[in-house]
This record gives structure tokens, sequence and C-alpha cells, in this order.
């Protein structure tokens, strides 16, 4: 019997195809059964999605946020796992089955994360993030995170970028899912440090092959939304400043 994969992938106001090129990976996915949630949070014109019976568009007026935008998906999953894909990433046809293998076994294993294709593992996931890589990474000092040992098929990590994260539901409800509070970013790291707090293990997966664009570079801090997303960061490392970072570099 595969194994049921729901993937919630979050639209706004992508441009012409995106959305298209996400959606088809994740219907070409294999040795999973697979569903699909699109949440568009209010794209002017409103997003347009396959006609496949796997697929189900949830339509909002306006921008929730990433946060809620993929709480609403998940409250529409049933699957035993939920995979949150960014709608400029691409699943290779085996991705998801091999981030399932990794935590099918183990109900420890809460979460599994890719390492995307031409990019090290350090560029999106790794130990949680320092106030100082942090504050190198808002003013486009550097582009990748702390390092973890990163041997063999896959690795434990303190956190993985939401770009495309697969997550046991039945853990993700436990701790809350996606704070609401974060319109955007770094509700997924938030999410990664409350799971480990919890008890429960991160994983990276080396053969779990996905594409996604590298980090933007030159991010514009001084406008609204890079202002909104500096105090997210400011508030996300206060309520966090406790964590004890449980991976070596």
């Amino acid at each position: 019997m595969t194994p049921p994969v729901d993937v919630v992938v979050l639209t706004w106001n992508d441009e012409p195809g995106q959305l298209g090129g996400a959606l088809g990976s994740a219907l070409s996915s294999q040795d999973v059964d697979v569903g699909v949630v699109v949440v568009d949070n209010g794209s002017q014109p409103p997003a347009v999605v396959p006609s496949d019976p796997r697929v189900r568009l949830v339509r909002n007026e306006e921008n929730r946020g990433v946060a809620a935008g993929r709480n609403q998906g998940a409250a529409e999953a049933a699957a035993t796992f939920l995979c949150f894909l960014d709608s400029d990433a691409w699943l290779a046809p085996g991705c998801l089955a091999a981030l399932v293998g990794e935590l099918a076994d183990d109900p420890r294993r809460a979460l599994a994360a890719p390492v995307f294709e031409g990019q090290p593992p350090e560029a999106s996931a790794g130990r949680a993030p320092s106030l100082a890589v942090k504050a190198a990474r808002l003013l486009n000092l550097r582009a990748t995170y702390q390092a973890v040992a990163s041997h063999g098929p896959s690795w434990e990590v303190d956190f993985a970028i939401g770009a495309c994260l697969l997550v046991r539901r039945e853990a993700f409800l436990a701790v809350g899912g996606f704070d609401e509070r974060y319109f955007y970013g770094p509700e997924d790291v938030d999410a990664c440090l409350r799971l480990r707090q919890a008890g429960f293990r991160l994983l990276q997966v080396r053969r779990a092959a996905c594409t996604h664009p590298p980090r933007r570079r030159f991010r514009r801090v001084l406008t609204r939304r890079g202002a909104q997303h500096a105090w997210a960061v400011g508030r996300h490392l206060w309520r966090h400043r406790r964590f004890q970072r449980q991976v070596a570099a």
C-alpha cells in the first residue's frame, strides 16, 4: 500500500506557469498516494489549477500570510503526511517517497526535507540560526546557515526552510501548526524549533531530489515588507533565545 501524502501549495500572484510547474511535479510523484491542496492567498487574477480530482482549491479574498495560508491548507488535508511546497519548487518523481521513507518507521521522526539540486545542504537547513547568522542573511552578507555533519543518506538538523517540508501530520498538529502571528517568515524555522522542543527529530535527506531557486540575494530591507520580516526575525530570536542547539556544527 502506497503511503498517503497531501501536498499544500500556497500561491499569491505567481508568474505565469510557475504554479503549474509545482503542481505538475507533485501530481507526477511516484510510490505515494498524492493529493494536492492549493491555497490562493488573494491572487489577482485568481489562480488557475488543473482539472484533476486530486487537486482541491481554496480561495481567500485577501492575503492572509504564509503561516495562516499553510495552516488553512493543512486543515483541508487528511493524509498521514503533509508536504508544504513553495509554488516555485519542483519535486522529482521519487522525492516524496524518499522523504516518507525516512519517517515511516519511527514516530519520533516528524519532519524530512530535501537537499535542493545544485545547492549545499546548509543553504536550506542546519543548526538553529543565531542572531549573527540572521543579521548576516538580512544584510546579504551570507547565503547559507550553520552547517551540520552531513554524512550518509540522511542526518539530523534543527530546522529546514519551508520551500519543501514533509511533516508527520499528527506531530504538526501536536505543536499547533505554524504560528499565524508570523505573516511572512520565519514561521518555518519557528515550527521546526517547536517540534524539536517537543522531542521530535528532524532530518535532511540527500536522495530526495527537489529543485528550488537559491536564496534571493540583495533582499530589500528598507521596505515595508523588509521591515516586517526584520521585526518577525527579531521576535523569533527572542522567543527561542533559550533554545539549545541539538546538532553539532
